[in-house]
């Protein structure tokens, strides 16, 4: 049996277990290497510190040249000490990094779970060694030749190691001590290697499927419990608090009441990193959530000064009532004095106006 009928019996693989050869990258251009040694020796720099005027033994350097000397070379380190400082990073680019770092790597931990194939892990620890096996295989598979059916041979390819890949083992067995002789033991180790490679992919993202799965699962239920607290906790904050609760014939206290639970309630839930949000609304978004910020923090102090407010005016009450009661009154209408009040009989009232004209006399001397 040659090559050419036994591929053409070839049953159908299984899509779940069919090898497949590693997609294609997109070459690059690299640059040239230099053509020889002295093209890549670097020139000697040129001097930008002109030579200090060295005095001969009859006569000494003018002080007015050295001035000159020593003004090129300050402002040439000056020059030297800005180049070196803007290439040293500020704390703000440092920060910049750090966080970029810090967020290319909860991005990293996210894809795991959303499409483990795309990530950094998955290509440096399964992609990459399959593509380094499939590459030296067809690089060993070119220097063999196939013998044909009609007697001919060819040089081998990458599909005959694909077909061979996805073959049962002992038909790929048979097939290859046909198709390569006495190499076949060479090419059956390629398809060792490949399957193997090619099971820990399929493995790695299976287990990662599961893994995401399971972490899905466990958010939903997280989302649910969250739900049943925050109306559990809004519910007994109301119950416990009057100023959440409405007042009956009060419109001006439910219309603040309404507006601002509006507020919160929407600005919960809304998110200032969505994507499908213009500038204007995610500034809005953020304008409403440093609102709920700001009425935050200013709940403890705004209830502080309520409370002193209360007990001022309890006290003030409490000396008000004081001052009430200390009037005297002598059980008299008005807390008036007899002599305070007008007579209704014409003698009395005539008496109470000698009173008023008479010189005061000592107590008890009064009509």
């Amino acid at each position: 049996m040659r090559a050419t009928a036994v591929q053409a019996d070839l049953e159908a693989p299984d899509p779940l277990k069919t090898i497949k050869p590693p997609e294609p990258k997109p070459t690059e251009t690299k640059p040239e290497p230099p053509k020889s040694a002295e093209a890549k020796a670097p020139e000697k720099p040129a001097e930008t510190t002109p030579p200090e005027a060295k005095p001969t033994d009859d006569k000494k350097a003018s002080p007015w040249k050295l001035l000159d000397q020593f003004k090129t070379r300050v402002a040439t380190l000056e020059r030297e000490l800005l180049e070196t400082k803007s290439k040293v990073p500020d704390e703000t680019t440092a920060k910049r990094f750090e966080a970029a770092q810090k967020r290319a790597t909860e991005l990293e931990e996210e894809i795991r779970y959303v499409n483990y194939a795309k990530s950094q892990e998955f290509a440096e620890k399964y992609q990459k060694p399959y593509e380094e096996a499939w590459a030296k295989a067809i690089g060993d598979l070119t220097e063999l030749q196939v013998t044909l059916e009609d007697g001919t041979s060819r040089k081998a390819d990458a599909k005959d190691l694909l077909m061979l890949a996805n073959m049962p083992l002992g038909q790929a067995r048979t097939v290859a001590n046909q198709m390569f002789g006495d190499a076949a033991d060479d090419v059956m180790a390629h398809r060792r290697r490949v399957i193997d490679l090619s099971d820990a992919q399929n493995k790695a993202l299976v287990e990662a499927r599961k893994a995401g799965d399971e972490r899905q699962q466990k958010a939903a239920a997280a989302h649910a419990e969250v739900a049943k607290l925050w109306g559990k906790f809004i519910a007994e904050d109301a119950d416990k608090f009057d100023w959440l609760k409405p007042k009956e014939g009060d419109d001006e206290h439910n219309a603040k009441l309404e507006k601002a639970m509006n507020l919160v309630d929407g600005s919960f839930a809304q998110s200032a990193t969505d994507p499908k949000l213009t500038p204007e609304q995610r500034a809005e978004v953020v304008r409403k959530h440093a609102a709920v910020r700001n009425r935050a923090i200013a709940y403890s102090t705004l209830r502080l000064e309520l409370t002193r407010l209360k007990k001022q005016l309890d006290e003030k009450d409490k000396e008000l009532k004081q001052y009430q009661a200390s009037a005297p009154t002598n059980g008299t209408a008005g807390g008036r004095t007899p002599e305070q009040q007008t007579p209704s009989n014409p003698m009395e009232r005539a008496k109470a106006s000698l009173r008023k004209s008479a010189v005061p006399m000592p107590a008890g001397t009064y009509f």
